[in-house]
């Protein structure tokens, strides 16, 4: 028998087997791992950044209403050290940087606290070889409180001739949170800013709020915390027109002009309002003089406005004087029987006991010297009379039929009255 040819090894042929090259390479790589891990003995250096700095006030500051309002949200930095494997997972939350005298803090003040720094697991192979970056945090300690101011509107325009700008404000008010100390530095709350060119038109401008101290000094305090930081001012933009002024009279003599007899200072007033109601308006009447309290001679009274709706008094004047000179008239007291019962339910019955009434009449002395018992007319209304009988006194509206002729004071009537 022919002996058999002996196979010869061929590592190029081994190299062409795929998973032969795929075995060595795994085997490789595990090698390498291994060896790295176990010659990687030397320790290196690493900076931990962005660590939140930890300030725990005491229960007893937290419980009178302590807080922290500034310098609780800083971070710091540390130097670690350790191989390569345990600096490649560290992150800032393996470390705590605290402040270690925050809790004896008991009253409101700014604090300057000293920084240090652990491992959050002190079983972690690494070290901190370094002091904490900064060593040091500033802390405003304070209660909290807040107060309203009212907004004062410090917005600069300027108004087309003939014209009224009236601004109001989204918010009259801001309230103002913080620490105490701090809070009681505000004096005032405005809004300032400007409108360019002449306003005419209804416009509008929204205005940042502004905290400012006795002094006008502003005060940019980012501890405050405002129910607002900006509010709009709008502008309300109507005509204005000069309106005269005149005294009201009740139970006046139809014969009697009283421009002739009646001094009102001031004279006019400037008034802005929608352009239509300008145009219906004459004038701008007082409160209302009864003649009955006018005697004769010069009548000075102080009297009010009635401003119109829709219209606003850029004059601001809420009172007028007025003089009314009634001297060159006369008088005359006349008795009269002429008494008359008015509106007096139909389920009742009357009689007037008051037998005549003695009545000052004023006036020209023409009229006066004509005038008879028969021109003045007493008139009593009973209408609020509901259920009551017997003798009631109710007031008489006194009027004379003489065209410059008036009844002065106040008058009353007894009528008895009884159910049908």
């Amino acid at each position: 028998m022919k002996n058999k040819k002996r196979r010869r090894f061929s590592l190029s042929a081994l190299f062409k087997n795929n998973k032969f090259v795929l075995a060595i390479s795994v085997l490789l790589a595990i090698a390498i791992w291994i060896s790295m891990s176990l010659s990687d003995t030397n320790e290196s250096g690493l900076t931990v950044t962005n660590i939140p700095i930890q300030i725990n006030l005491s229960d007893q500051a937290v419980d009178d209403g302590l807080e922290i309002f500034s310098g609780a949200d800083q971070t710091a930095s540390v130097t670690v050290t350790g191989n390569r494997v345990s600096l490649g997972s560290i992150s800032s939350e393996d470390i705590i940087v605290s402040a270690q005298t925050a809790g004896t803090i008991t009253t409101p003040n700014t604090y300057t606290l000293s920084l240090s720094a652990r491992k959050a697991n002190p079983s972690d192979n690494f070290e901190i070889t370094s002091t904490v970056s900064p060593s040091v945090v500033t802390v405003v300690v304070d209660h909290k409180r807040e107060s309203t101011f009212n907004v004062k509107n410090e917005i600069k325009y300027n108004v087309s001739e003939g014209y009224h700008a009236a601004a109001t404000l989204s918010s009259d008010s801001i309230t103002v949170t913080g620490p105490q100390t701090e809070l009681s530095k505000i004096s005032y709350v405005s809004v300032m800013g400007e409108i360019k060119g002449e306003l005419k038109d209804n416009t509008s401008l929204e205005c940042d709020v502004k905290l400012f101290d006795s002094l006008g000094f502003e005060l940019t305090n980012d501890m405050f915390t405002l129910s607002e930081e900006k509010v709009t001012a709008n502008f309300s933009v109507l005509p204005e027109k000069e309106i005269p002024l005149e005294v009201n009279f009740s139970n006046k003599p139809s014969g009697i002009d009283m421009s002739n007899f009646t001094k009102i200072s001031p004279k006019k007033i400037l008034i802005s309002a929608p352009q239509d109601v300008l145009d219906g308006l004459d004038s701008i009447k007082t409160s209302e003089v009864d003649f009955s309290t006018l005697r004769n001679h010069k009548n000075k009274l102080e009297l009010d406005l009635i401003i119109p709706s829709m219209c606003t008094n850029l004059s601001e004047t809420e009172k007028v004087n007025a003089e009314i000179d009634l001297s060159s008239f006369d008088t005359r007291r006349v008795n009269t029987r002429n008494i008359i019962v008015k509106n007096l339910d139909s389920a009742y019955s009357y009689s007037v006991s008051t037998e005549h009434l003695n009545v000052s009449i004023k006036g020209r002395k023409s009229e006066l010297d004509t005038l008879n018992s028969s021109d003045i007319i007493c008139e009593v209304d009973a209408s609020d009379i509901d259920g009551t009988t017997g003798s009631i006194t109710l007031p008489a509206n006194v009027r004379v039929d003489k065209n410059t002729c008036w009844a002065y004071g106040e008058y009353q009537v007894n009528i008895y009255v009884t159910k049908k």
